[in-house]
């Protein structure tokens, strides 16, 4: 069982977030809920537990100030924000995670493994950094899709996958709407190879975070849309890879 700390300014988030983690980490206890940055500083003090998830933003005072000042630090701090701007600040406090809102459940629960993999030693925090900035990176690039009549911009987060079509890609996103690019995939793919995106066959470059599942014997994929989508035996072993990674 992890012991956590939840902290926001506004009840709402917080109650949230508690119903969240009992709903995808029903191993967190939540052990103590506070709505400013002292109430945060003697939950702190007066608990063991294993991770803080808190705002940084919050009214009567500095989170990261008042995590400087702590003698010491022995748990894990995951924020849960809305503000991405905070994201090198908080690399140098050391978190684990910076979730942004509106909360996603998945990012939470990848969230709550890595401190279990901390407790337990399994995981590599070398790169934790640079994780991090290349996460945040994702939630908030956006691309530039010119048409005849408007120029619309995409948040990456919001891609499922980029499909070819002739001289043309189509770009399939969450909210369900498509768009038609006249550019060539490998165009896509050269943009976005440092982001969480894999060309999985030669007609598809997908978001690997919106992987469903994996028919690991026909090396079918399905996407978080029920698309299925065709996975090249000779990319199968690095597509592998990296979702052991994410």
């Amino acid at each position: 069982m992890l012991k956590a700390i939840i902290a926001d300014d506004e009840k709402d988030a917080n109650n949230l977030l508690e119903s969240a983690l009992k709903l995808c980490c029903p191993q967190v206890q939540v052990i103590a809920k506070c709505y400013s940055v002292e109430e945060t500083k003697a939950a702190i003090l007066s608990h063991d537990f294993d991770c803080l998830l808190l705002d940084i933003q919050m009214p009567d005072g500095d989170v990261f100030e008042m995590l400087n000042g702590l003698n010491s630090i022995s748990f894990e701090i995951i924020f849960v924000t809305a503000h991405h701007q905070y994201a090198l600040q908080a690399i140098k406090r050391n978190a684990l995670d910076y979730i942004l809102k509106p909360l996603d459940i998945n990012e939470l629960k990848k969230a709550i493994q890595k401190v279990e993999d901390k407790k337990n030693a399994k995981g590599d925090q070398t790169n934790n950094g640079y994780e991090l900035l290349k996460k945040i990176g994702l939630q908030n690039k956006k691309i530039e899709i010119v048409n005849s009549d408007r120029i619309v911009y995409i948040k990456l987060s919001d891609i499922i996958r980029f499909e070819a079509e002739g001289n043309y890609v189509r770009i399939i996103t969450t909210t369900g709407e498509s768009f038609f690019v006249a550019k060539k995939l490998k165009d896509y793919h050269l943009m976005l190879e440092h982001y969480d995106f894999f060309r999985v066959h030669h007609s598809y470059l997908i978001n690997l975070n919106y992987v469903k599942s994996i028919f690991t014997k026909d090396l079918m994929i399905v996407m978080s849309d029920n698309k299925v989508v065709p996975l090249s035996r000779k990319r199968k072993d690095e597509f592998f890879n990296l979702m052991s990674t994410l």
